[in-house]
């Protein structure tokens, strides 16, 4: 068979096909928690900053008081417009997990709770803290 009977037998069963896996593949794409698209054809994506304070997750028991520094942050989350449009700062938690944590100073990572699915951490400023076990005499 030549190669030009490939092609334009079926010509226009083929080109339905072509455009339906087109758009199956957009649409599973867009709604995919963990990719980092800046544009799709379904829903418009943008970005926006909170400033919060840090939080401390620790153990129940642990009653010790610690100095956090700097006490606030600012977290930048993308997603859906529609979704960024319901989300309140209150919202955005932003925490250190101290449940681990010796009694020395020390720098922690910050993580981030409370948001909805399909909205994604894009960065937190700054990305760690310093955290200090305040000693009461």
């Amino acid at each position: 068979m030549p190669w030009r009977d490939y092609i334009l037998d079926r010509f226009w069963l083929k080109l339905f096909s072509f455009i339906l896996a087109t758009l199956i593949w957009f649409t599973v794409h867009s709604n995919q928690t963990d990719a980092k698209l800046t544009w799709t054809p379904f829903r418009p994506v943008e970005t926006r900053e909170f400033e919060r304070p840090v939080r401390l997750a620790t153990l129940p028991m642990n009653r010790k008081l610690f100095n956090v520094e700097p006490v606030i942050v600012t977290v930048v989350v993308r997603g859906n417009t529609a979704l960024l449009d319901r989300i309140t700062p209150s919202d955005i938690q932003p925490f250190v997990n101290l449940t681990d944590a010796s009694d020395s100073p020390g720098t922690y990572p910050i993580e981030v709770r409370g948001l909805p699915r399909n909205v994604t951490v894009e960065r937190v400023t700054p990305s760690m803290v310093l955290v200090e076990p305040i000693r009461l005499n």
